[in-house]
């Protein structure tokens, strides 16, 4: 299993209101059984030294290279959706 960091669209609704919010997600492929999942929340860079911290903040910024993908289904986001 393989696993990479992804910026997500994920929607949310409140009542009548409803909107959309991004975040960083792990995201697996060759998960047993399916093509792929992710972690339930988005994440956040942390580590046990500032250089942890940077290291692991440099790592997450490497999912801004990738197509956004959507939290329901996992594909990419066609290009008129993303804003």
């Amino acid at each position: 299993m393989t696993w990479q960091y992804r910026v997500m669209r994920k929607r949310w609704q409140l009542g009548r209101k409803w909107g959309y919010s991004y975040g960083i997600y792990e995201t697996y492929s060759h998960v047993v059984g399916r093509d792929g999942g992710w972690v339930e929340d988005a994440m956040e860079p942390s580590g046990d030294s500032l250089a942890e911290l940077k290291s692991d903040y440099e790592y997450m910024a490497e999912a801004f290279k990738h197509p956004v993908l959507d939290y329901k289904t996992g594909k990419p986001l066609p290009e008129k959706e993303k804003r």
